[in-house]
């Protein structure tokens, strides 16, 4: 029975560290076309109800899964996609909105 506890307890180990792998960090900063910051775009995981709105420097950091699809979308600007590329770690992402 010990044996049994101890093998599923191992298991639920192994699949929360491949859930966690699963993630990927992905940060960055939105400007306008003049280079300048802006505050309070909504950054999105698209498909999902999932994102983050970036702080007064323009600043962003999300947790995404693999191959996901960003959407950068702000009053006043088109909305902008980009797609998360998966460079192990940290994945920095600029956005420009228009």
């Amino acid at each position: 029975m010990n044996k049994c506890i101890y093998c599923l307890l191992l298991l639920v180990l192994v699949f929360c560290t491949q859930v966690g792998r699963a993630q990927i960090k992905v940060t960055g900063v939105v400007t306008d076309e003049h280079k300048s910051p802006l505050p309070g775009v909504s950054v999105l995981i698209k498909g999902t109800t999932h994102g983050v709105a970036t702080d007064f420097d323009g600043n962003y950091s999300i947790d995404v899964p693999n191959n996901a699809v960003l959407e950068f979308s702000s009053v006043g600007y088109e909305t902008q996609t980009k797609k998360v590329a998966v460079n192990g770690g940290v994945n920095p992402l600029q956005s420009t909105l228009y």
